[in-house]
């Protein structure tokens, strides 16, 4: 709902986990600490650019056309943005209507009558202005989160906000800019909080496969990191008594980090005794990490994010961003920490292979 002149509402169910991948790189096995939402950066990172429709995505026909329209008013909203939020507001409903008690939120887009009053208009030349009209309310959202997105940047230049952009303009479309600027960023707690994370969450359906994660092999796999955004770091092998079970490439916070190959997301999750800030060589676990089940026995493993974009069960394709590079869990710097795993799942120490001779037998170089 666009809370953007105050007060909240909604009554949906805060479900989704989302992480972020820890720091440099877990030796040995990890405990599971939590499964909660990832923290966002602690500074500005460079917004990027909005995602297109996949070829598949389950946009009504009917809403198309405005979806595609309001995901082209700035670069860093695109229509999957679009067409997600509108996924978790109203479900695609034009007569949605949600009243928490405090300010009824109304239409496909869920405005409040003050909101409206601000960003609404007769934008499809139909004779109506109305937030039940999914002609206004489509076009009238993509208008309202370009201006937040505007808005965060100049408040993270100016030190009053800390974030990812984007997840600042989502979280103030929920609930107000002055509830951003009161938390410094988006809140610790509640559904301001949660909101951000559950359009990402629904990303996924809508989002085409990142192009910049570079070329997917014949065989669907690509790499975990664009050309060029990385080194080579520590790789495969005993290290320091005991296996180091990847390979860490090395990249600044906030690098996209891109599924390997198509499959199912089998974890997302804290795997330190904390994520929330980067890690240290002396604390355990690999911090915020993803697994994701490729079928044939073979299993990825991404380490040391700072956030992460996906949750547990869902369907992934190669290249789709899956989390961002951080420093959590047992970490002395960014990078991501990558393994591949043979006859797994479980995906353990023993069944660990060279994830720089596996990509290049499937035709990649690392």
């Amino acid at each position: 709902m666009s809370g953007e002149q105050g007060g909240t509402r909604l009554l949906w169910i805060a479900v989704a986990a989302t992480a972020a991948v820890a720091a440099v790189c877990c030796l040995g096995g990890v405990v599971v600490v939590s499964a909660g939402i990832g923290g966002g950066l602690a500074t500005a990172q460079q917004q990027a650019a909005g995602h297109k429709l996949r070829p598949d995505a389950p946009v009504p026909p009917q809403y198309l056309a405005l979806v595609l329209k309001a995901g082209s008013i700035c670069a860093q909203i695109g229509p999957a943005e679009i067409a997600a939020q509108i996924d978790l507001e109203s479900s695609w409903n034009p007569n949605a209507y949600a009243d928490s008690g405090q300010v009824p939120a109304k239409g496909i887009a869920q405005f409040t009558d003050a909101t409206w009053k601000t960003w609404g208009g007769d934008y499809d030349n139909d004779g109506t202005n109305s937030p039940y009209d999914p002609g206004d309310a489509i076009i009238a959202q993509g208008r309202l989160m370009c201006d937040l997105v505007a808005w965060a940047t100049d408040q993270i230049a100016a030190g009053r906000l800390a974030g990812d952009v984007l997840d600042l303009a989502w979280a103030a479309y929920f609930c107000g800019r002055g509830c951003i600027l009161a938390a410094g960023g988006v809140p610790q707690a509640g559904l301001a909080h949660d909101y951000p994370q559950q359009v990402r969450a629904r990303l996924p359906k809508y989002a085409a496969a990142d192009a910049s994660a570079g070329p997917v092999g014949p065989g669907g796999w690509t790499l975990p990191l664009r050309p060029g955004t990385y080194r080579v770091g520590s790789g495969f092998g005993p290290r320091w008594g005991r296996l180091h079970a990847g390979v860490d490439l090395m990249a600044v916070t906030g690098t996209p980090i891109y599924a390997a190959a198509a499959g199912v997301v089998l974890s997302a999750h804290c795997t330190s005794a904390y994520c929330d800030r980067p890690g240290s060589i002396g604390l355990g676990g690999c911090g915020w990490t993803v697994n994701i089940n490729h079928g044939g026995g073979i299993v990825t493993r991404y380490c040391h994010a700072v956030r992460l974009g996906v949750r547990a069960g869902q369907q992934v394709s190669a290249g789709q961003v899956i989390g961002w590079v951080g420093s959590t869990g047992n970490s002395s710097g960014p990078h991501l920490h990558f393994e591949v795993h043979r006859h797994a799942p479980p995906a353990t120490n023993q069944n660990a292979t060279d994830p720089v001779r596996f990509l290049r037998d499937v035709g990649l170089n690392p």
